[in-house]
């Protein structure tokens, strides 16, 4: 998920942000030695759970720093502690606090960290996008250093904890019977959670302050290390080793990683500061809207004639997630003779082995002359780019881990967000232009987009709508990128992936869902951007009910979908109760745009009642009988919303009729910040989402019918009776 829009505006944040994976939700008391920031906590406990079996080890101590530390044949072997060091460092180990463990633990090892220093963060969190405070942060001793946490410029950040406890890790011996390969290697304790959610959460601040590859860390509690090597696939972990016992394992790590360059230790090279004059870096700065003295960065992007290139700031949005494709967005421009190029807009994410690069998806898709996709002017993958946990976790037989490669290109596109509609006529024919590009690149390029969500669709100068991020896009021809989903995530993005994939995650993602997530596209932009009666609370408790709602199954994936489906079974989406202060025909267009969906989630009609409306159908089209005798026929809402789930041509129709119809407003656009934090206490809080659940549980207790299926819904199971052949409303096609 992104969004090509302008980064600077001050109005283009969303009201309600949505994400590329699926929402966490556990709670867990977090233990601190002070009250850390909401952000903080909330951070630690969804790391720790998002990223279980992503974690491969134990890995011997020496062969981890022989595989990824190595040293060159000039690199002198790293010398022993001294007596007085090592007294401190036994020290550091007998500690019953952390406090007490800061300064002997630096001073026993600083002066093996050659060009390097060691700075106790504990006290002073950092004051950007992560107020993370890790107990050490190692920088290079060119970079100026304060004791308040700077993730931007820290090479190694380091947790100290008092005790064997905070372990987060369990090494398993499987030849002597005290585990299982099938065990987990996290711990599943207050305190190891704890822990592992915290050195997760700097590794996560660190890869998007910065632009790596990777990166190192290290965990002592009480007596004992562990070394980590993160990427964007998981983390290598050690086994855990006595320091005090082994203190030469602990000084080499130091010896070796500050002996490395800083790509050994994980930096991406093909991004560097911009080596421009003052003068020729503010012209590229007016050109991206940027305010003076914004920091520049020169990012290389891969050219069929060579790299290009392209100038820009730091990327302004953080991931806050460790694994996966891990997308980050950032306006930029070209610099040819001193003078700047237009602004563009580069992205980079991290492609998994086997699925197609989102360059080559574009490049099919202008080969088929697609409309309403954004202009591609160069990309592909950066060398060296590439994920290694995979590697370790092949070796051991652990969970699969995908191996990723970091994929970057620039388009010469940069638009409004569909959450900035003006009216929602422009609303309506941008989703409209988005659905075509979707529907011709299926009939045309044989290509499924499978990502469609509400910031991949964006507006261009002219008001009309543009589809992009292709990089989850499937060519139907080719089995190979469905395997690999089915194998590790899911595609789309949550809150407008259909209610069938949520439901049965592993399913076959098809072109039904893509349509299905247009309509949820609609009914989220509405819910959360339009102004209405309904109040802040009980509409939040909808899109939470409606949109957010998710449980991990026994496996750890996540699963939901139930209130989509019962409202599209029962035809009750959106939400009756939600109205507008001016009419506008939006509401109606979604109802319709829902009802096929109907057919798919609602108790189908018997075999026998499905046999007699196609011997009438067949009747009717040889002009046997009226063609009204069908539609009274119970199977034929059924039949229709089948027949018109199977293309995109009946949903184009029926939006292109409602556009010709008379009545929209002129300035019903979007309004920000509509579904604010709710006030008030957490029981409240809990009240009021109770209070929708409550009536929707009654709601779908009266009508309709729902398919069933194998996992209960949330919502009350009951006989229901058969769809209805009621008219699709009045801007319905036939």
């Amino acid at each position: 998920m992104t969004s090509t829009h302008e980064s600077s505006s001050d109005d283009a944040a969303p009201a309600v942000k949505v994400g590329s994976t699926p929402i966490a939700r556990r709670a867990r008391t977090a233990h601190y030695h002070c009250d850390p920031p909401p952000l903080q906590d909330k951070m630690k406990t969804t790391l720790a759970d998002e990223t279980k079996r992503r974690y491969v080890g134990p890995v011997d101590p020496s062969q981890f720093l022989d595989d990824y530390m190595p040293c060159s044949n000039s690199t002198p072997t790293a010398p022993c502690l001294s007596e007085k060091e090592l007294e401190i460092l036994k020290g550091v180990a007998a500690a019953t606090s952390e406090n007490n463990m800061y300064q002997p633990f630096k001073a026993a090892l600083e002066r093996y960290a050659c060009g390097m220093v060691f700075v106790e963060t504990s006290n002073k969190s950092a004051t950007d996008t992560f107020p993370l405070k890790p107990d050490f942060c190692l920088y290079e001793e060119a970079v100026g250093t304060s004791k308040r946490t700077n993730f931007s410029t820290a090479e190694l950040c380091i947790e100290v904890k008092p005790h064997i406890s905070y372990d987060p890790f369990k090494d398993l011996d499987v030849k002597t019977s005290k585990g299982k390969s099938s065990d987990p290697f996290e711990k599943d304790t207050v305190d190891a959670n704890d822990t592992r959610g915290q050195i997760t959460t700097y590794a996560v601040a660190q890869f998007d302050s910065q632009f790596r590859f990777f990166a190192f860390s290290l965990v002592i509690f009480g007596n004992h290390a562990r070394f980590v090597r993160w990427d964007r696939g998981g983390a290598v972990v050690s086994a855990r080793f006595n320091y005090v016992e082994r203190s030469n394992t602990l000084v080499d790590f130091f010896w070796r990683f500050s002996r490395l360059s800083r790509e050994g230790r994980g930096h991406d090279p093909s991004v560097s500061p911009a080596n421009l004059s003052e003068e020729d870096a503010q012209k590229i700065r007016e050109v991206l809207d940027l305010e003076a003295g914004t920091a520049l960065f020169a990012f290389e992007v891969p050219h069929k004639d060579g790299n290009r290139m392209f100038y820009g700031p730091r990327f302004p949005f953080p991931v806050r997630s460790l694994i996966g494709r891990s997308t980050r967005t950032v306006p930029v421009c070209d610099f040819v003779d001193r003078k700047p190029g237009k602004k563009a807009f580069l992205k980079e994410y991290w492609r998994p082995e086997g699925m197609r690069g989102e360059v080559e998806v574009y490049e099919h898709l202008v080969k088929h002359g697609i409309p309403h996709i954004a202009p591609l002017m160069c990309g592909g993958d950066v060398p060296r780019g590439e994920t290694r946990t995979h590697e370790r976790a092949r070796k051991t037989g652990s969970c699969p881990i995908i191996h990723r490669y970091l994929h970057r290109l620039v388009l010469a596109f940069v638009g409004r967000r569909l959450t900035q509609f003006k009216c929602t006529k422009e609303l309506a024919l941008v989703v409209l232009h988005a659905m075509e590009a979707h529907w011709e690149a299926y009939k045309k390029a044989k290509v499924l987009h499978r990502d469609v969500s509400v910031n991949n669709i964006l507006i261009n100068g002219n008001g009309e709508g543009v589809l992009i991020d292709w990089e989850l896009a499937m060519f139907l021809d080719d089995n190979s990128d469905s395997d690999i989903i089915k194998r590790h995530d899911r595609t789309g993005t949550w809150q407008f992936i259909s209610a069938a994939l949520l439901r049965k995650p592993r399913q076959k993602h098809a072109l039904e869902d893509d349509i299905e997530s247009f309509v949820h596209v609609l009914g989220w932009t509405v819910l959360c951007y339009l102004p209405g009666p309904m109040d802040g609370d009980r509409r939040k408790g909808w899109v939470s009910l409606l949109y957010d709602y998710g449980w991990k199954d026994s496996s750890g994936r996540e699963e939901g979908g139930y209130s989509k489906a019962y409202a599209l079974a029962l035809g009750e989406y959106p939400p009756k109760e939600f109205e507008l202060p001016e009419h506008s025909p939006i509401l109606e267009l979604i109802q319709v745009l829902a009802s096929p969906f109907r057919a798919r989630y609602g108790e189908p009609p018997t075999e026998k009642a499905k046999q007699f409306y196609l011997r009438t159908k067949a009747s009717v089209e040889k002009g046997e009988i009226d063609e009204d005798s069908i539609e009274a026929l119970v199977a034929h809402g059924y039949m229709l919303g089948i027949e018109r789930l199977r293309s995109s041509e009946w949903f184009l129709s029926t939006i292109q009729d409602a556009l010709e119809r008379p009545g929209w407003p002129d300035k019903d656009g979007a309004r920000e910040k509509l579904i604010a934090i709710t006030e008030g206490t957490s029981r409240q809080k809990q009240r009021a989402t109770q209070r929708v659940e409550i009536d929707f549980q009654l709601l779908s207790a009266s009508s309709g019918s729902l398919k069933r299926s194998n996992t209960p819904p949330p919502a009350p199971r009951q006989k229901r009776h058969h769809l209805n052949d009621s008219s699709d409303g009045g801007i319905a096609r036939r």
